[in-house]
């Protein structure tokens, strides 16, 4: 016992001293810590001495966030605040955005060098509130390249703030109500010399004058948009001499002097949208490429307007109620390769306007409503034929496309003649365009398109036909697109997907994966119109009067095992039987098979072939299921018993009919047959009243079956009534026209569908139950098993304590050690016999003795015990 003890006590030494040294590291390493925490916070006097490296072991400053991004240390704060917030050398961006109004920032001398932000490159600062700026807020930041300090309400600005920053390159103070100097004032706004762009635009500057920007000479991109600019100096931009893009927007310049650009020969965009000017004439700007001229008051584009402007690339003149241009306007623009005529009032456009743009590639004429035509004879060209690959003509009032209109535009790829009032395309029109990708028809007044249409457009991807009404759709027209991959035939009026020809189906729109025909009229979609769509991806097909019927369940099982996407969010499928209302849920396709046939589909269905009333007479008469024979009870005037009354309910009215024959409680049955009665001369009244003879055969097998006039009722032929039910529904589910049946009908067949489908659930729930009490059982045993186990070994330990009580016992005895293999025997005590001298004391002459007269001899042996 000591000594098992002893070992257990150096165990545990062991242990502690194992468990000492991660402690000691864990408590250096807290110190540590914090120790790094409190010098981080420890006073900012001596900022300048000394340098604190941002690493993931210090945390960052106090209402910051320290990220590092591509290799850049950045530190996204919501307020700045000398005294609580430190950072560490290497923090190369600071961003504060939002910043608490209630607490705005003041941005004091060397501000920025206090906190430790020495080598910072760019600092934003805005939507958030600047009191005051300091002269010297920025001083010491030498790699300071971009300043943001948009949208803060700041109100001024030293002209020597950024001075020393000589590595400033942008510079952003937009939607600041900053201070100017005034028109005739000879004061600057700012000192610095490296900006290269400058954004004030929106800051209420409302005059420029020609020292505003004299100590800015690096300038390339002024933006001073949105300023209510009335009036400029002449001589405002000619110390500008690197000056490469201005943006004047948006202000109430009403002209330009002639002259005001002539200085700047780097000059290449200029925006003066928005802005009451009514013409150009006369600017000179020899290396514009860029003029953005729209929303102004231009109404009229003469034809030397861009004489001083030659080499204008990219010319927009959208939206300025112009109403007429000169054919030769754009003639000496020979670089012109983007024009944009759309939003304006054209009634004409001449055949020869781009006639000298050999290089133009984007040509926009859209929202033009009072165009009419496009050039009957087509655009003419210097070259034979254009470049252009994108042409948009939409709302532009169009009739008629002629045969010729685009016979110019080979290069053509996208073409948009959508919301006009087209009504026919005649097959030539597509035809000088063989490079077409997509088209764009959508809200036309057409209402069909001939088969050869794109005959020649052999790489057509993409076609909207959306809003046209069309009424049919002939196959054939993708007969000639082999790459479609997008089409769109929406809120149209088709009243089928498109007229099938079987010698011209196979391989058309193989690679179509997009097709929405929603909002049409479409009441059927059989799965073989599809079969070719390999690639289909998704398919639209709400708002739709689909009906359901065994091609349409086909349908959704098709488009489900093929993973198709139904493409939308809500269904609005009309229904014979329902209203088509928005739902809530998700829509998929089993939503819809819900909304049109009541149920999603339990497992696909195969179709079934049609069955003529010829053949169902034939069927009926063979008496193939049960003893039933339908034409004699309609001869009889008698009809079955409606499929909503229950077996019961026939097996009762059986057993009354047989009691009735056997003239047995008579009054009873009469009783029972006066209610039958008042039931059937209703269903009489009913039938009158709808004043149909020709009654359908399946709705004759579901309606109760009438008495006859004299009130004797008949019974019907012998046969087991539950035989008749069955063979009521097989009439039903063979009859492919049962969508003129009843809703309660179904109603009836999907809860015996559901009280089957419980039974279902009995064979799992009795395998769970036997299972678990298997488990109980095996459980039991063993741990009987267990207790059997040491039942034993206390009765052998009981054993042994009992045999080490008697005396002379140890533990090897007991069997604590081992356990004898063998019993020692005690007997008596052997005695002593002297009567023979010992062996070795006997001398045996043996050459003159035998056998018999040795003491060998058996009769001279004598045992020595018993």
């Amino acid at each position: 016992m000591g000594a098992r003890s002893r070992e257990l006590i150096l165990l545990l030494a062991a242990c502690a001293l194992a468990l000492s040294e991660p402690v000691n590291k864990t408590a250096k390493k807290d110190i540590k810590d914090a120790a790094n925490f409190v010098y981080q916070y420890e006073d900012y006097d001596s900022a300048d001495d000394q340098e604190v490296l941002f690493n993931e072991d210090r945390p960052c400053p106090r209402d910051c966030i320290c990220t590092v991004s591509q290799g850049y240390r950045i530190a996204k704060c919501n307020r700045l605040e000398i005294g609580t917030q430190k950072f560490g050398d290497d923090i190369t961006d600071l961003v504060i955005e939002n910043a608490d109004p209630l607490y705005p920032i003041q941005l004091n001398d060397f501000i920025f060098k206090k906190l430790g932000l020495h080598q910072v490159a760019t600092v934003k600062i805005v939507n958030s509130t600047i009191d005051f700026i300091g002269p010297n807020a920025f001083h010491g930041l030498n790699e300071l390249y971009a300043l943001n300090l948009s949208n803060n309400k700041l109100k001024s600005l030293h002209p020597e703030t950024f001075a020393t920053n000589k590595k400033l390159l942008l510079l952003t103070l937009s939607n600041n109500p900053l201070k100017f100097p005034a028109a005739g004032s000879e004061d600057y706004f700012l000192n610095t010399t490296s900006v290269q762009e400058l954004d004030v635009s929106y800051c209420n500057m409302q005059y420029i004058t020609a020292n505003t920007f004299k100590y800015m000479p690096g300038l390339m991109y002024l933006n001073v948009a949105g300023n209510n600019l009335s009036d400029m100096d002449p001589d405002t931009f000619k110390k500008l001499l690197d000056l490469e893009e201005l943006d004047i927007s948006d202000n109430n310049i009403k002209s330009l002097p002639d002259d005001i650009f002539s200085e700047n020969t780097e000059l290449a965009t200029l925006h003066i949208l928005k802005n009451p000017i009514d013409t150009v004439y006369g600017l000179q700007i020899s290396d514009l490429l860029t003029l953005n001229a729209g929303q102004t008051n231009i109404k009229l584009v003469g034809p030397s307007m861009f004489n001083g402007m030659t080499y204008i690339a990219n010319l927009n003149l959208s939206g300025n109620s112009i109403e007429k241009i000169h054919n030769q306007a754009f003639h000496k623009l020979v670089e012109l390769n983007y024009l944009d005529l759309s939003y304006n009032n054209l009634d004409f456009i001449s055949s020869i306007l781009i006639k000298e743009n050999i290089e133009l590639d984007i040509f926009k004429i859209s929202n033009n409503p009072r165009l009419k035509h496009l050039p009957e004879e087509g655009f003419m060209c210097s070259a034979d034929q254009f470049n252009i690959y994108f042409f948009d003509a939409s709302n532009c009032g169009l009739e008629e496309i002629y045969d010729d209109s685009l016979k110019t535009f080979s290069a053509l790829s996208v073409l948009n003649l959508s919301d006009n009032n087209i009504k026919s395309i005649s097959n030539k029109v597509f035809t000088p365009c063989p490079r077409l990708v997509e088209i764009n028809l959508a809200n036309n007044m057409l209402t069909t398109l001939e088969p050869k249409q794109f005959e020649k457009n052999k790489e057509l991807a993409k076609l909207n036909l959306q809003g046209n009404p069309l009424k049919v759709l002939s196959i054939e027209v993708f007969v000639h697109t082999p790459v479609m991959t997008w089409l769109d035939m929406s809120h149209a009026e088709l009243t089928s997907l498109w007229k099938v020809d079987k010698n011209h189906t196979t391989g058309v729109l193989n690679s179509l994966t997009f097709l929405n025909v929603s909002h049409n009229r479409i009441n059927e979609i059989k799965q073989t119109e599809l079969d070719n769509l390999n690639k289909l991806r998704t398919l639209d097909i709400t708002n739709n009067p689909l009906a359901c019927s065994r091609d349409f369940e086909n349908l959704m099982t098709w488009l489900s095992n093929r993973k198709v996407s139904p493409n939308g969010n809500a269904a609005n499928i009309a229904n014979l039987a329902r209203d088509g209302k928005d739902d809530d849920e998700t829509y998929s396709w089993d939503f819809l098979t819900r909304k049109t046939c009541g149920s999603a589909l339990p497992h696909p269905v195969e179709p079934l072939p049609e069955v003529s009333d010829e053949e169902m007479w034939e069927r009926i008469d063979k008496d193939a299921e049960g003893n039933f024979d339908v034409k004699n009870i309609l001869d009889d005037e008698k009809l079955p018993e409606d499929s909503k009354a229950p077996e019961n309910k026939l097996n009762a009215d059986t057993v009354n009919d047989d009691k009735d024959d056997a003239d047995t409680e008579g009054d009873e049955f009469s009783e029972e047959d006066e209610d039958d009665g008042e039931e059937d001369d209703s269903g009489e009244d009913y039938d009158e009243g709808d004043g149909d003879d020709d009654i359908h055969l399946k709705v004759k097998l579901i309606e109760k079956p009438e008495s006859k006039s004299d009130g004797v009722y008949k019974a019907p032929p012998a046969g087991p009534q539950t035989d008749k039910v069955k063979i009521d529904f097989k009439l039903l589910d063979n009859d492919n026209m049962y969508d003129d049946l009843e809703s309660d009908i179904y109603t009836e067949a999907r809860t015996a569908d559901e009280d089957h489908g419980h039974y279902e659930y009995l064979w799992p729930i009795s395998i769970a139950i036997l299972g678990a009490l298997l488990l109980l059982i095996v459980i039991a045993k063993v741990v009987m098993i267990m207790c059997g186990k040491k039942t034993k070994q206390m009765r052998y330990n009981s054993a042994i304590i009992a045999a080490m009580s008697q005396p002379g016992r140890t533990k090897k005895d007991c069997g604590l050690v081992y356990q004898q293999l063998s019993e020692d025997v005690t007997g008596p005590a052997t005695p002593k016999l002297n009567r023979y001298a010992p062996l070795h004391n006997v001398t045996v002459n043996a050459s003159n003795t035998s056998y018999e007269s040795s003491p060998f001899h058996h009769s001279q042996v004598v045992p020595e015990a018993v």
